[in-house]
Formats: C-alpha cells, sequence, structure tokens
C-alpha cells in the first residue's frame, strides 16, 4: 500500500490535506479527504482519468496527479534499467518500498547480485528501507536485497568539537 499526502489551497484559503491511497501496485489511487472517500483516480496508456466520485475541479485534479507523477518510487524503475540495460529486463514496483526486479538470460548473476547490493542504495532517495526481490531470467535463482538509502556524512547537526 501506498499513502501520500496533498495539499491543496482551498477555498477562503484554507488548506485541505487530501490522502492519495493506492492498495496494491496497478490499482487505482483513492483520494479520501477529512476521512471520507471522494473518488478514484487511474493512469491507463499514460492518461490520467477520474474513475469515480464527483467530478474533481481541474486545479485540484491536475494537483493530484501530478503529486503522483513526482513521487520517486515511480521512476526508480526505469533508472535501474537504465543504469543496467545489458542486465535488467524488468522492474515490477509492488510498492513505494518493494520492488521486483528481472535479470536478463546470459549474465553473471552472483556477479551482478554483488554489483547491484554494492550500487542500489545510492540511487535512493526515500527515507526508507526498500527491498528488492530479484529472478535470474527463468526465475530459478533469486536474492533479497533490503537497501537503505545511503546518507551524505557531511550532513551532521549539533555542535562540532573545537580544540585550542
Amino acid at each position: 500500500m501506498i499513502e501520500l499526502e496533498y495539499f491543496f489551497d482551498g477555498e477562503n484559503g484554507a488548506v485541505e490535506v487530501y490522502q492519495l491511497i493506492q492498495f496494491g501496485a496497478g490499482e487505482p489511487w483513492r483520494i479520501v479527504l477529512d476521512g471520507e472517500l471522494l473518488g478514484s483516480l487511474e493512469k491507463l496508456q499514460g492518461t490520467w482519468r477520474q474513475l469515480s466520485g464527483d467530478e474533481l475541479r481541474t486545479e485540484l485534479f491536475n494537483g493530484l496527479i501530478c503529486h503522483i507523477n513526482n513521487q520517486y518510487f515511480n521512476s526508480l524503475p526505469e533508472q535501474i534499467c537504465s543504469r543496467w540495460p545489458n542486465l535488467v529486463e524488468k522492474v515490477v514496483l509492488k510498492s513505494d518500498e518493494a520492488y521486483l526486479v528481472i535479470c536478463k538470460e546470459g549474465i553473471s548473476f552472483k556477479s551482478f547480485e554483488r554489483i547491484f547490493s554494492r550500487f542500489v542504495p545510492g540511487l535512493l532517495k526515500d527515507e526508507w528501507v526498500v527491498k528488492f526481490q530479484v529472478f535470474n531470467h527463468d526465475f530459478s535463482d533469486d536474492f533479497l536485497l533490503e537497501a537503505s538509502p545511503l546518507v551524505d556524512k557531511r550532513e551532521t547537526f549539533g555542535w562540532e568539537e573545537v580544540n585550542r
């Protein structure tokens, strides 16, 4: 399940906080405001449309779909495929914290495991652990990688000790 919050400047300057919930990959996004289901959105063949509920204002509709499209989990599969085009056949988004990776035929799967495990944390931008279930081309071998994003050690807070 993926849950996003979208802040929208509503009427009279009041900020409305919409929840966007997707229960499974490929399912429609539910739009919730103050605990009430307003409708659902779906992207089919590259085009967003509202599936249910009262018609949303154009500004709100465009803001919601822009917010969903701008989420990092949408671009990570493409980044992985472009990073290893000769090794990765497909990356499937299961949720914002779980992906399936399917490798191409004829590669050294054990070598790819070492490479992938070492470099994929550098691609992560979210603050949580992401699980990658990686399979060889015929699903006869696999490994699970739980990766945390790399943190720049230069970003420290607090006082630094000064020796005089």
